[in-house]
């Protein structure tokens, strides 16, 4: 059964419950997200807690060497964290890897003790868990059973490890889950109270609510359907003061004034008596405004369709002219038209070859520009090849200053030697003469490093200047590169352009095609309007003859004798745009009433 058509009484209580169960929904959402925000936040103090023992470790593990020894800090770092508390009386305990317990604050037995064997109810060894849990990564949550005080056996836990590299502890630290659970239970069953009792209340006041609604409606229903079937003697007679009260009154006063005075004047109007005669309330009043309105206008009109349809008479003739006029003035347009296509086709011809130049330039645009962009990089790795051999010749002076240090050094070295020689006298002749063999050698030696050093000098400054110039041409090539970018650019637009110029000219030339396919319409329905007028003027005549049997405000109720039309000569056969008689009645009928129709009282 489709929503609309349920009764309000049904549809109230379908809307209450869906709201009980939005409600209910939303309640359980909300408390799903508070127990996941609880337990989250839970395991954020967690590691808070434990990232505080953590460092407590850490500070103590980097005072060794400086103010104490590795034992004095263990030491005093197992003693802090043994006193260490939060959230009442939450501790914190230290395990190696072993595992070995190395402080339980609440089980000192334990300390010293291979914890690799216990294992919680559920079997888990939990020691070597919070091991795994610190082995992947620094640390970890593990969820485990714990005895704890005032309960006889273990209950779940959550606790969070973490493992200082260092001394290869694991600190831990955990709470019980029932803990959370009771703080969540009683939140849960304090506000389902509230929400129970407000369902209660909500339920008992919709069932009267939907009982003072849909009592009273269902007689309005009734009266409606009474209404619609013509009969207006029903009245609802509710002694209410409410909205419904009120509709009540308001229907009982309609259904009195359609009755007495709006069916009467239908009467009065289906008699042809457009004295109607009707007193607004306001000026708001649709319905008795809309029949004086009805009224004024029908008077009006009926005179003035009288004027119109002796005027339609004489006027046909004239249309008739018009229309072979407007017949030979669109056969002068077709030509005309004919000569503006075949021009329109010749350009259209030219446009697309235009577009096909256009084109061929784009794409040899983009050649260039790629071109330009292959040139840009050769000259980049020339000006790479140019600050390498500048680097070179730096180089190779650096190795000729060393040969000039090492051709000094010789000529000191011949020149000591000579001097030795000399003392030497006779004995020393011939060792004179190497020495100065090797100090000519080291001159030579010096004045050619000296030459090439200058050389090198020069070359270097050529390079320089061919790097500059290299860079320069770069520079323009950038340039260059931009220019045809921004050319490639423009002939793609020109290109487009006139691929769109083209396109455009073919639609103009069917446009122009459908024009000429109208005008040529157009002449044909001419001539047809021709041998319309002389139809109208005879139906003109007719409909002057049944307009006199309407009673017009201040004048008597009039006997019309209905005249037939004279005969008017032979119309041309013609098919009409629509399956009309150009608004006229047929002419076997002349005493056919005029149809009116409500719809179109606002028109006038």
């Amino acid at each position: 059964m489709r929503l609309k058509n349920l009764s309000i009484s049904k549809k109230i209580y379908l809307t209450t419950s869906l709201i009980i169960l939005t409600f209910a929904l939303c309640f359980f959402w909300i408390y799903n997200n508070y127990r996941n925000h609880v337990y989250a936040d839970s395991k954020k103090q967690l590691v808070t807690a434990v990232d505080t023992a953590y460092g407590i470790i850490d500070h103590y593990s980097k005072s060794v060497g400086k103010d104490m020894s590795e034992s004095e800090a263990q030491k005093h770092a197992l003693s802090a964290v043994k006193a260490l508390r939060y959230e009442g009386n939450t501790y914190f305990w230290i395990n190696d890897t072993q595992p070995k317990m190395i402080m339980h604050p609440i089980k000192p037995a334990l300390d010293g003790k291979d914890l690799s064997a216990v294992k919680d109810p559920d079997g888990l060894y939990l020691f070597k868990e919070f091991v795994k849990a610190t082995e992947s990564k620094q640390g970890d949550f593990v969820s485990y059973q714990w005895p704890k005080p005032g309960k006889d056996t273990p209950q779940p836990k959550l606790s969070y490890v973490k493992k200082h590299p260092g001394w290869n502890w694991i600190i831990g630290s955990g709470i019980y889950v029932d803990v959370l659970q009771a703080k969540l239970n009683t939140i849960f069953y304090v506000v389902l109270t509230v929400l129970l009792l407000a369902i209660l209340f909500s339920s008992v006041l919709i069932y009267f609510l939907a009982r003072s609604i849909t009592k009273p409606m269902k007689h309005a229903v009734e009266m409606v359907n009474e209404i619609e079937k013509g009969h207006f003697s029903t009245r609802l007679n509710l002694n209410q003061t409410d909205e419904i009260g009120q509709m009540a009154q308001a229907m009982d006063k309609f259904a009195d004034n359609m009755q007495h005075e709006v069916i009467g004047s239908l009467q009065k109007l289906a008699n042809g008596n457009l004295n109607m005669n009707l007193v607004p309330r306001d000026s708001q009043d649709e319905i008795r405004g809309g029949f004086n309105k009805l009224e004024n206008d029908l008077n009006e009109i009926m005179g003035s369709i009288q004027n119109a349809g002796q005027q339609i008479s004489s006027n046909s003739t004239s249309v008739s002219d018009f229309s072979q006029s407007l017949s030979q003035s669109s056969t002068e347009s077709a030509a005309s038209l004919e000569e503006i296509t075949a021009s329109l086709s010749e350009l259209s011809s030219q446009t697309k070859h235009n577009a096909d130049n256009a084109n061929q330039v784009n794409v040899l645009s983009t050649d260039a520009k790629e071109a330009t962009e292959e040139g840009k990089s050769r000259m980049a790795q020339m000006i790479s090849a140019m600050s390498e051999i500048s680097e070179a010749g730096q180089s190779i002076n650096k190795i000729i200053k060393v040969i000039d240090e090492i051709a000094f050094q010789t000529n000191l070295l011949a020149l000591n030697a000579a001097v030795e020689a000399a003392r030497a006298g006779q004995h020393g002749k011939g060792f004179a003469v190497v020495a100065e063999e090797v100090r000519n050698l080291a001159a030579r030696s010096a004045k050619a490093a000296s030459e090439t050093a200058e050389l090198i000098e020069g070359s270097i400054e050529k390079t320089n200047n061919g790097t500059q110039i290299a860079d320069k041409t770069a520079e323009s090539l950038e340039t260059i590169i931009g220019g045809v970018s921004k050319v490639s650019d423009l002939a793609e637009e020109i290109a487009a352009a006139s691929n769109e110029q083209a396109s455009g000219i073919g639609q103009i030339n069917e446009g122009l095609g459908q024009i000429d396919q109208a005008i040529q319409q157009n002449t044909a329905t001419a001539e047809e309007s021709a041998a319309a007028a002389e139809e109208l003027s005879s139906q003109a005549a007719e409909l002057l003859n049944m307009l006199k049997r309407f009673q017009l405000k201040g004048q008597s109720q009039q006997q019309v004798s209905y005249q037939q039309p004279a005969p008017s000569r032979p119309a041309p056969q013609y098919q009409p745009a629509s399956n009309d008689n150009w608004g006229g009645a047929p002419a076997n009928s002349p005493q056919q009433a005029i149809t009116l129709d409500d719809d179109e009282f606002g028109k006038f």
